[in-house]
């Protein structure tokens, strides 16, 4: 039941799981090479050993089979390859069983089988890593020590080696379970035959490339690991570039401005372990020899220079065959959060913006991985010197250590939500709008954005400040519903709307929904907010004051009627202005439309400056003989005096402010720059 769970869950996995982790562009990267015919080993080197490079080449021409996704064309090779993951997970799940009925009873090895089956890790590695190959091998090779075949165990390390380095840590181990010399000297003679007879190719080619992969291994700079963190680095890991790899010269060899110590470091690694490989105790024993991989496995994660997700891959097994319990379960479980904290959350989250990650967070997932991976060693020694005072001790301080880590969880996770939420905004070229919205003055502010991307980004921002509403999507909406919340929104009182025209994939629907708010509401100004369009509207409310009015502007556009909304104003209200226009002529300029509210002493207490319908409907684009309907909206000051007002209104060239006389009309302003087009009362 089990296995048949596993194969539903992980076969049909890679088919609904849509994400595909970044390791895959260098993966098909070789297939592409190998499209040239050009091959790992042969024409250039790589970071990783021979039998990946050329594994990968394998799967990337099985995905060539069906023809790819134009939209996605990583789709069929991502498929192939978490299928081939799933079939040596497959394979890990039958050794953990097997070699978890070694260590107790059935019941045991049941339970083993299941956790390693429901866990996390494996699934998400196989989701987009390479990993789960070299794991495969490495149990393989353990299983097969514990039965005592050790020439098979041989060829087995000596294959996950050439995978991936790791599984090479288990030579020592199986040394130590052999009792006899000659033996020990067979199992030697046998990995070095294996290693020999597949690499034999690639040193017949040229052995500068497979020197140029040793010299590579041993100068790469430390990445996301304690070691990292004391080097003063902060980044993830780094390949050399394809492009310099065809020389076997180009190996990174990047200068440490403040190396650390690393012949002492080495003996220190060195001589813990020797310390544990000199021990007096029954290695024979499977419960030693598997608990002494696991611990091998760690210290040798501890020591290396640099840190990858994925490797946690290597340490989940040795939980689930020694720790089959709730505690095994909280080790898995946080070394899982960590791995997601570490990608995509640590990653991904700042991939676009010019911030990286915070420092503090890398710090934390590192400080956090290094500490369970130490208290797993205890654990394991434990195990293998199961004295009773000891095992109480250690089994205290793990619980410590595993609850502080897990309460760390918490803070962390809220921590890295705020600052990401300030990284984004602070790099998002939009947010300046919503920070011109709350420098505009005290008062309650409704602002409404015009896609649901804009939305999305920057109602964070926007909330503090006041009211965040989205305009109905054009495509979800009728249009008489969307007029009729728009009409209703303006009632209420005046409202800010963010166009954003720097986004290149909502530009199109936020300049259509921008038209669509001006053409309805009345504009009352406009202008940049960083990369958006921020407007200010009101309402047409209130009882209208129809104005009958006859203007001629230069012989060209008339001005045919008016509405006032209200009829009576108040201070700190509002006040559109519905304008009627006829087009005489097709006019190739473009001109301004401006409405001042002038006070009895001649002062201007409000205007605004628009090109009609908010820019919209410029009048280069009117035709002839044709009518328009213009809407400007004014906001009174609250301290604005009771009395009658003057609403005057006049338009002038937008390229030079140049204005377009009044060639017929009465009620005319000075040099006949525009027209009184009415009186209006301000109440007390």
């Amino acid at each position: 039941m089990i296995l048949a769970g596993f194969l539903t869950f992980r076969l049909l996995l890679p088919l609904g799981f849509g994400s595909i982790g970044p390791d895959i562009y260098d993966y098909m990267r070789w297939g592409s090479l190998a499209d040239s015919g050009l091959y790992p080993y042969v024409h250039y080197w790589s970071e990783y050993p021979p039998l990946f490079g050329w594994s990968a080449i394998l799967i990337y021409r099985l995905s060539t089979l069906v023809p790819a996704l134009p939209e996605e064309p990583r789709y069929w090779f991502a498929i192939v390859l978490r299928l081939t993951m799933t079939l040596f997970d497959v394979g890990s799940l039958f050794l953990v069983y097997g070699m978890a009925q070694q260590l107790g009873a059935r019941s045991r090895a049941v339970r083993t089988a299941a956790f390693f089956a429901g866990g996390f890790i494996i699934a998400y590695a196989a989701a987009g890593w390479y990993d789960s190959m070299p794991l495969f091998f490495l149990l393989l090779a353990l299983y097969l020590a514990l039965r005592d075949h050790y020439t098979s165990s041989a060829v087995a390390v000596s294959i996950g080696f050439l995978v991936k380095l790791v599984p090479i840590v288990l030579v020592p181990v199986v040394l130590r379970r052999i009792a006899r010399l000659r033996q020990a000297i067979g199992y030697l003679i046998a990995v070095g035959v294996s290693l020999l007879v597949l690499l034999l190719p690639f040193l017949l080619n040229s052995s500068a490339y497979l020197l140029a992969f040793v010299r590579g291994t041993f100068n790469r700079p430390s990445w996301n690991s304690l070691w990292a963190i004391l080097e003063g680095g902060y980044t993830f890991g780094a390949v050399t570039p394809v492009m310099e790899r065809f020389s076997p010269e180009n190996v990174s060899a990047a200068p440490v401005a403040n190396p650390l110590p690393w012949p002492l470091i080495h003996l220190a690694f060195l001589a813990v372990f020797l310390f544990i490989y000199t021990r007096r105790l029954d290695w024979r024993k499977p419960l030693n020899t598997v608990a002494f991989a696991g611990l091998a496995i760690n210290l040798f994660l501890l020591w290396s220079k640099g840190f990858s997700g994925q490797f946690i891959v290597y340490v989940v097994p040795f939980v689930v065959l020694l720790l089959p319990n709730w505690r095994g379960l909280a080790y898995a479980a946080v070394l899982s959060v960590l791995w997601i904290a570490e990608f995509p959350l640590s990653l991904l989250t700042f991939a676009t913006t010019t911030v990286e990650a915070p420092n503090w967070f890398i710090v934390w997932i590192i400080l956090a991985r290094t500490t369970i991976l130490i208290v797993l060693c205890l654990e394991y020694a434990a195990l293998m010197w199961p004295r009773p005072r000891v095992q109480r001790a250690l089994s205290r301080s793990a619980a410590v250590a595993l609850t502080i880590v897990w309460i760390s969880v918490l803070p962390a996770s809220v921590a890295l939500l705020n600052t990401y939420t300030q990284v984004r905004l602070a790099n998002d070229p939009a947010t300046p709008a919503t920070e011109l919205i709350a420098n505009s003055g005290p008062g309650h502010k409704t602002i409404v954005m015009s896609s649901n991307r804009v939305y999305r980004r920057l109602s964070p921002a926007a909330r503090p400040v006041g009211e965040t509403l989205l305009l109905p999507i054009v495509k979800h909406v009728p249009e008489d519903v969307r007029i009729q919340w728009l009409n209703d929104l303006a009632a209420r009182g005046p409202f800010w709307f963010i166009a954003d025209e720097g986004d290149p994939e909502s530009v199109d629907e936020n300049r259509a929904a921008h038209a669509f708010v001006s053409q309805h509401v009345c504009t009352v100004d406009t202008q940049w907010g960083g990369s958006a369009l921020v407007s200010r509207y009101v309402g047409r409310t209130g009882t209208p004051l129809p104005v009958t009015v006859s203007a001629l502007f230069g012989d060209r556009i008339e001005l045919t009627g008016a509405q006032l909304y209200p009829s009576t104003l108040r201070a700190g209200g509002t006040l559109c202005v519905e304008l009627n226009w006829h087009t005489l002529k097709t006019l190739v300029d473009d001109y301004t439309v401006f409405i001042h509210l002038v006070d009895p002493n001649g002062q201007v207490v409000a205007q605004t400056d628009l090109q009609p319908q908010g820019g919209f409907a410029p009048t280069s684009q009117w035709a002839a003989e044709s009518t328009q309907v213009d809407r400007h909206g004014l906001i009174l000051a609250d301290n604005l005096p009771a009395g009658d007002y003057t609403v005057r209104l006049g338009l002038y060239r937008s390229a030079d402010q140049a204005p377009l006389r009044v060639t017929r009309g009465e009620n005319l302003m000075p040099d006949a720059i525009g027209v009184n087009l009415a009186t209006v009362k301000v109440a007390p």
